[in-house]
């Protein structure tokens, strides 16, 4: 971009209401100025988080399970780091249960791990909120 187009576009972004004509001309639409404007101020990363299951996750996953996940992600109710415990969790859980994990069961996950008021939440934990006891399975098996 050249110095003179960079001046103006800052010209047109620090205004306190940039004419249309004026963003027009510069080839930037009041919904990106926005955008930029928010990001900027607001400190966001508007980087999007691209996410691939790995064939097990896939396997333990069902894809509406992963669809409100990473929705839940979109509408930042959940951030990177709870998504990829919340997955991880999920993994764990599902040695245990021996199910694929629908959107049901991943919203009880969800709502447990975020309501729960603890720092870290374990597979014991998920076994309690779905009524499985604990007695039912060797825990020394158990992989973290």
């Amino acid at each position: 971009m050249a110095i003179k187009k960079i001046e103006d576009f800052l010209d047109a972004i620090l205004m306190e209401k940039p004419t249309k004509n004026k963003l027009n001309k510069l080839g930037i639409s009041e919904e990106e100025l926005k955008h930029f404007m928010d990001s900027i101020l607001q400190g966001k990363d508007t980087k999007a988080y691209n996410r691939i299951l790995s064939e097990d996750e896939k396997r333990v996953l069902a894809p509406e399970a992963f669809g409100y996940l990473v929705n839940l992600l979109c509408l930042k109710s959940i951030d990177r780091d709870m998504f990829e415990r919340i997955i991880t969790l999920s993994m764990q859980f599902n040695i245990f249960i021996r199910k694929q994990i629908d959107k049901q069961m991943m919203d009880d996950i969800v709502n447990f791990i975020i309501f729960s008021g603890k720092s870290e939440v374990s597979v014991k934990d998920l076994l309690d909120i779905f009524f499985i006891h604990e007695s039912e399975f060797d825990f020394d098996d158990e992989i973290q």
